[in-house]
Order: C-alpha cells, then sequence, then structure tokens
C-alpha cells in the first residue's frame, strides 16, 4: 500500500511499462531493487521528484493546464513555489504562470534530456506529489 498515493492513482501504474517507471525511478535517482514494490517506488519517485522540483523545478506543457486546475488551491500554491510562481497569486495567474515557466524547463528537458520519463509521468504523479509538498509545509 502506497503511503502517498490514493489506491485510484496507484492503479493508473497498474499497466504503465514497466520498463517506462524503472527509467523513471533512475531519472529520480530511486534505486530499484530486483523485485519491484510498485507502491513503494511510487512513494520514492514523489519524494525525489519533489526534491528535483525544489532544485529545478518542474517541466510543464500546455497539456498540463486540466491538471493543474484540478489541484486544490494549496496544493497548486505548493506546486508554484517550486516554478517560482507567486503562491498567493490567483488560480489564472498561478497556472500561467506554471505554464510558462514549466515550459522553459519543458525545453530544457526535450534538449538535454530526450528521453527523461518525467515529462510523461508527472501529470499523473502531480496530485500525490502536490499533497506532498503540503504535507511537508505543514
Amino acid at each position: 500500500m502506497s503511503k502517498l498515493l490514493t489506491p485510484k492513482e496507484l492503479s493508473m501504474f497498474q499497466n504503465a511499462p514497466e520498463d517506462d517507471l524503472v527509467d523513471l525511478a533512475i531519472d529520480l535517482d530511486v534505486p530499484v531493487p530486483e523485485e519491484i514494490d510498485l507502491a513503494g517506488m511510487l512513494d520514492a519517485i514523489v519524494r525525489n521528484l519533489a526534491d528535483l522540483g525544489k532544485r529545478e523545478g518542474l517541466p510543464f506543457s500546455r497539456y498540463d493546464q486540466e491538471d493543474l486546475e484540478q489541484l486544490e488551491q494549496m496544493e497548486r500554491s505548493a506546486i508554484a513555489k517550486l516554478n517560482g510562481v507567486d503562491p498567493s497569486a490567483d488560480v489564472d495567474t498561478q497556472i500561467s504562470g506554471l505554464l510558462k515557466t514549466g515550459g522553459k524547463i519543458y525545453k530544457t528537458y526535450r534538449k538535454t534530456r530526450p528521453k527523461s520519463q518525467i515529462p510523461l509521468y508527472l501529470p499523473m504523479l502531480l496530485s500525490p506529489l502536490a499533497r506532498h509538498l503540503v504535507n511537508e509545509e505543514s
């Protein structure tokens, strides 16, 4: 059982290609054991994704707008902080700022990390990541 992902969120990864998830784990410096515990590995991925976001920000594309809109205000504000967007700004300003700063990071990923699984799986990890960041703050 995952500590950071809901059963519904965890189920989204059940049919994901194992090689892609292993690559994602490697991208985020998560040790990959011989016998993979999906829930445990995804928990570690979320924690390391938070650390990466604090260091570099997160890559977003225009396709992530709906996922960002679905976050609670506190969660979106926590994500906004990672990308240097004012966490006290209104929803539209936050989302537009996240898409702008995240777009620049996304372009960098395409140039320097073209095979990275992070941009692909970020939308699926956004809610657990946001909840993790909110819990860290409190």
